[in-house]
């Protein structure tokens, strides 16, 4: 279940920071992506505090 759960946050951070990141004319593709990644992992840390990086690893690969 809680598997489950964490599922569902990291899509949706993934989501917000395709939409984010994709809303926005970017100078470059490394900016793009270097946004990216900063608005999924601050999302992850927001709403999973305490999720071990091991645990959050299974659910990206």
């Amino acid at each position: 279940m809680q598997k489950q759960v964490n599922q569902n946050i990291v899509d949706a951070a993934r989501e917000t920071a395709d939409t984010i990141v994709g809303a926005r004319a970017w100078t470059t593709a490394a900016e793009a992506t270097a946004m990216h990644d900063i608005i999924f992992w601050d999302m992850l840390a927001r709403h999973l505090p305490d999720a071990a990086i091991a645990d959050l690893r299974t659910i990206l690969d």
